[in-house]
Formats: structure tokens, C-alpha cells, sequence
């Protein structure tokens, strides 16, 4: 399970390989360098339009860059609340 950001894993896995800048893929995708930017670094998270967006330049599905997006957030989360205890609320039976 792939737990790094979206960012991360477009950079490492499409940019350095092919060689290509932020710019050159912001011109693919369509969208200014600076909305590339916040994703490769990270500190931005990856919109349902950014996903499909690269779907349409990579051979990664939208669902999958969301799932990758939703599997990150959600291990920043947990990590983040792992110190905390919370009251379980249960269902009583009528």
C-alpha cells in the first residue's frame, strides 16, 4: 500500500524519469506551475480535478491517484490523533 503523497510519487515515478518540469506538465495538464508545485511538495492534496487531470497524461487511473491521495490523509490523520483516547458510543439493542 502506497502511503506517500500524491506529489511524491508524480514526481518520482512520471517527472524524474521522463525528465519533464513542472512547468513542461503543467502545460499537459492544463493548469498554472503553481498549482503543480503545491502538489509536488506536498503542500497541497490532490483535487478530484487534478486526478483526473493526470489520468489523462499518465497511465494511472483517477480512482487510483484519489486512493493514494485517501490512503495518505488518512495515515497523517491517525498518526496525528494516536495519543488520543476516545469514548466508544454503542448501539443499544430495543
Amino acid at each position: 500500500m502506497i502511503t506517500m503523497h500524491p506529489g511524491e510519487y508524480l514526481s518520482e515515478v512520471y517527472l524524474e524519469p521522463l525528465g519533464m518540469t513542472q512547468s513542461d506538465l503543467a502545460k499537459r495538464l492544463q493548469v498554472d506551475k503553481s498549482s503543480v508545485s503545491r502538489v509536488i511538495s506536498g503542500k497541497a492534496d490532490l483535487s478530484a480535478e487534478m486526478a483526473v487531470r493526470l489520468s489523462n497524461v499518465f497511465d494511472l487511473s483517477a480512482e487510483a491517484w484519489m486512493e493514494m491521495q485517501a490512503t495518505h490523509s488518512l495515515m497523517l490523520a491517525r498518526k496525528s490523533l494516536e495519543k488520543i483516547v476516545f469514548e466508544r458510543a454503542e448501539l443499544v439493542a430495543v
